[in-house]
């Protein structure tokens, strides 16, 4: 009987000595965890004894932990580029709206008609930059949204660059250049949004029209089964100054290429939206032409063979 009561107490003392480590081991992973919160550290949870799991459980906390962060720094890094999206077009919109007010003046003491047509062009122009500029800044920031969700359907690649093509005729006669078009007859079906599209042609046309001399290819091709190939290439005056390797990113300044009455933005919501629809980007710089190559998924239609 004596035995026994005393394996008993032998029994509930090493209970009551696990439960004293168990209960101390919570203790400190919670004040591990609150040292982590109060301090926003990227100090890691640990253990001293493994009893009921609590290695796992640290582990899970601490990848808990390491998602949290990974957030919080794309977070941090979208906030930054957004900041700096306003700070850097804040400057070029201050510009054409001082200019307007000096603009709508002359326009008011204006003698002839002629004056007052020309101010009438250039208050015209002016808004229309500030227009581009404010548009480029909601796109970037929309697209910077995790939220943000581009919505695609079947759509004809083959139909949005002619009809893209097409809407700047007018502009490359106005500005006198001979564009070179080689577009395949294939359809080039993809899931696609046509806007997203259509943005990514408009920008960057629009950037070797700005930056590039008289001349400007298009052409669509079939890279491979799977893949479609736009290239959108101009030489251009100065291709020294160029680096090739930065031409994507937001604000490069390369003045004479990127921010010659332009957001510096066109480019980067260009890579933004071809990645969004699954498809990649890249630039080429060779014996002064500048080229722009877009992939996009589109399989080949065997309905049509």
């Amino acid at each position: 009987m004596g035995i026994a009561i005393i394996i008993l107490a032998t029994i509930a003392a090493a209970e009551t000595v696990w439960l004293w480590l168990l209960w101390r081991q919570n203790l400190a992973i919670c004040g591990q965890l609150a040292f982590i919160r109060e301090h926003d550290s990227a100090m890691r949870v640990s253990v001293n004894e493994e009893m009921l799991g609590e290695l796992a459980l640290a582990t899970e906390i601490n990848k808990t932990l390491d998602d949290v962060r990974d957030r919080k720094h794309a977070m941090s890094e979208r906030e930054k580029l957004i900041a700096d999206a306003y700070a850097n077009l804040s400057h070029d919109i201050r510009t054409p709206l001082t200019s307007l007010d000096g603009y709508v003046q002359l326009l008011r003491d204006a003698k002839t008609e002629a004056d007052r047509e020309r101010y009438t062009a250039i208050i015209g122009e002016r808004i229309g930059t500030m227009k581009e500029l404010l548009e480029d800044l909601f796109t970037f920031t929309k697209l910077k949204n995790e939220a943000y969700e581009l919505k695609t359907e079947t759509v004809s690649l083959r139909s949005i660059v002619s009809d893209t093509v097409l809407s700047y005729y007018d502009v490359w006669k106005e500005a006198g250049i001979e564009p070179e078009i080689a577009i395949a007859e294939e359809a080039f079906p993809m899931e696609g949004n046509v806007t997203a599209i259509k943005r990514i042609l408009q920008n960057i046309t629009k950037n070797a029209v700005l930056h590039g001399r008289k001349r400007l290819s298009v052409s669509l091709a079939r890279e491979d089964a799977q893949t479609a190939l736009v290239t959108i290439a101009n030489p251009v005056e100065h291709p020294e100054e160029i680096e090739i390797e930065r031409v994507f990113e937001q604000f490069y300044t390369a003045d004479r290429f990127h921010r010659n009455a332009s957001s510096g933005l066109g480019l980067a919501i260009a890579k933004e939206f071809t990645e969004r629809l699954g498809g990649s980007i890249g630039a080429t710089l060779r014996e002064g032409v500048f080229a722009v190559e877009i992939r996009l998924p589109s399989s080949v239609d065997r309905t049509a063979e």
